[in-house]
């Protein structure tokens, strides 16, 4: 269980660090509730069944975050992308990273 609390902190500090590029705060809870279920227990990860995971009735929020909100993919992706070559450098004795 230890190890559990250890990856949902870890989860949880890699989604601050990419949460303004969410401008707003709906669209960042939306997000992380995506992300979320995308990891979660969810059997099938369509927009009803996340959305019913994450306590809402309708999938009609998920879907906006995912069509036709305002965000930058890329900047999202490059860092998620820093993160994840920190974190593989720092497991392999890289020290500081790919940044």
């Amino acid at each position: 269980m230890a190890q559990v609390a250890e990856w949902d902190a870890e989860l949880e500090e890699l989604l601050r660090q990419v949460g303004d590029v969410f401008a707003r705060a709906d669209l960042r809870r939306r997000a992380k509730a995506c992300v979320r279920g995308l990891l979660g227990p969810v059997s099938r990860k369509n927009g009803w069944q996340l959305a019913e995971y994450a306590g809402w009735r309708r999938p009609d929020g998920q879907q906006h975050l995912l069509d036709w909100a305002k965000w930058d993919i890329d900047e999202l992706r490059d860092r998620v992308r820093r993160y994840a070559l920190d974190g593989l450098a720092d497991s392999a004795g890289g020290g500081a990273g790919h940044r």
